[in-house]
């Protein structure tokens, strides 16, 4: 893979101090993030990216699951988890949908919800080049 269109790409940015898992996309990609969550909001069910967004193969891969003790993005054996509730998704994807706006050309939003181990996601429009977390694979 080399440069391309814009697309919602997705990594685990490990750090020592500050890991964060990253989401990057155009408007486009960040309103169709928006309205995943929106409807994962309304009928809680567990969302895979992958599927979502198969245009891209991240390394690591995303699901997006109903939070009921644990909350916040986790890593597990098969890559990594968002645990939300229905409100936490509504506001998350509210948000998103700030950034999507035709107002915004770049920006960025780090979502935690304030659970002890939980991994900060970062999504970011415009801060990065269209071809930044895509390698040849």
């Amino acid at each position: 893979m080399t440069v391309t269109d814009p697309m919602l790409r997705y990594e685990y940015m490990p750090s020592d101090f500050d890991p964060m898992f990253l989401i990057l996309g155009d408007a486009a990609d960040l309103a169709s993030l928006a309205s995943m969550l929106r409807g994962f909001a309304e009928q809680p069910a567990t969302i895979s990216l992958i599927d979502e967004a198969p245009q891209f193969r991240p390394r690591t891969p995303l699901i997006i699951a109903p939070g009921t003790s644990e909350f916040g993005l986790r890593r597990t054996e098969q890559g990594f988890v968002w645990h939300l509730n229905a409100w936490q998704a509504e506001n998350i994807a509210a948000r998103i949908t700030a950034l999507a706006s035709p107002h915004a050309r770049s920006g960025s939003e780090i979502f935690e919800i304030g659970s002890e181990g939980e991994i900060p996601v970062k999504i970011s429009r415009g801060e990065f080049t269209d071809d930044f977390l895509v390698s040849k694979r």
